[in-house]
């Protein structure tokens, strides 16, 4: 059984609850998947979790009482989603399959064709009939999709990039145009001038979607990295990281055509950056100068500023990432801290019905 505890930000005065035990470590899963079920009220974490290989429990925890039932033994924390439909699907290796949170059946969804392992984290299109995947084959990563009703895996694209960084991963699938994948150039931030890429299921034709600026020199002027769509499908968000030589930099989005750009909000060093699913936020983490603190940080998409939710403490490798993210309903908060002792514990923190209930006209901004 996990331990409950109420947390009062003292900078801030907001409350959010901890869960975990000592002596162990419990984690929220990626940024970029959805944990939650379809309620907001029951979510999938990882407890016992060993930071060596990113591994423990799947448990299903009820926000609102605590109580928590294991869903599936040793599986790295990161390896899941649970989609709209309230069914989790994770890989195990070249399998993937599918639990049905409601009913309980488990079933397998696909099998890599030449047994290679699916990498995490999956994504899914809103819908559930899709997966964006990807894997290593014979030395290169490819990029694809699956069909979770047949079966069928599509390699899509195999990036040639050059060495040293010939690594394409993060395949996340557009949640609502099932014929758009994004995946990233992968490597030193510092090096890399073309992070994002798109490609088209059907045809395999790629573009680098988001061209970054290059110094006179020649060199890279934008660090750039941690996408993630939008839940309408339309804008692909990243962060330009404080450090990049250009400026502005912060919380940035591209379309899904790579025709318009827009910067949100650099009041903070950023890191992670996740939009809600109603459209009218993005809740962040951030890097402090001063040891492993991070701010959770929401921005208001209406008017690009930025709220202080709480510090935290975290690791500085995973799974001690806070990396928040939304509950299905926009209404909450879920990220990993460090509590007093060092062991990681999943917070959820819910936001006032001062910031639900507030209608805003929509500034689309500043464009590039």
């Amino acid at each position: 059984m996990l331990e409950i505890r109420e947390v009062t930000d003292l900078e801030t005065g907001l409350v959010y609850t901890g869960f975990g035990r000592k002596g162990s470590n419990t984690v929220h899963s990626y940024f970029t998947v959805m944990s939650w079920r379809a309620d907001s009220r029951f979510i999938l974490i990882g407890a016992d979790v060993d930071p060596a290989t990113m591994a423990g429990k799947i448990m299903e925890i009820d926000s609102a009482t605590g109580s928590a039932r294991v869903i599936q033994e040793d599986m790295l924390c990161y390896n899941g989603l649970v989609s709209a439909n309230d069914v989790f699907c994770y890989s195990t290796g070249a399998e993937l399959m599918a639990l049905d949170l409601r009913t309980g059946v488990r079933q397998l969804i696909a099998k890599q064709p030449k047994g290679c392992p699916f990498l995490e984290p999956l994504s899914i299109t809103n819908e559930g009939k899709r997966l964006g995947v990807y894997w290593e084959e014979a030395g290169r990563y490819a990029i694809g999709t699956v069909d979770t009703a047949t079966g069928e895996v599509q390699t899509v694209i195999c990036p040639d990039f050059a060495k040293p960084y010939t690594i394409a991963n993060h395949a996340m699938i557009n949640p609502v145009y099932p014929e758009q994948l994004f995946y990233a150039h992968e490597g030193n931030t510092e090096h890399i001038v073309d992070r994002i890429w798109s490609v088209a299921t059907e045809t395999g034709e790629a573009c680098n979607l988001y061209e970054q600026r290059r110094l006179p020199g020649g060199e890279n002027g934008e660090y750039v990295g941690h996408e993630m769509w939008s839940y309408d499908g339309e804008w692909l968000y990243f962060v330009k990281y404080s450090h990049s030589p250009t400026a502005p930099v912060g919380i940035c989005r591209v379309s899904r055509d790579g025709r318009s750009v827009e910067f949100i909000n650099g009041e903070h060093r950023y890191w992670h950056a996740c939009p809600s699913p109603d459209g009218r936020y993005v809740v962040a983490d951030t890097l402090l100068d001063e040891g492993e603190g991070s701010e959770i940080v929401l921005v208001d998409l209406a008017t690009r500023k930025s709220r202080l939710l709480c510090r935290v403490n975290r690791w500085n490798r995973h799974p001690g990432h806070p990396h928040p993210s939304f509950s299905p309903d926009s209404r909450k908060i879920v990220f990993t801290f460090a509590d007093e002792h060092r062991d990681l514990r999943v917070g959820i923190m819910e936001l006032a019905p001062s910031h639900r209930e507030e209608q805003h006209a929509y500034d689309p901004g500043c464009r590039r």
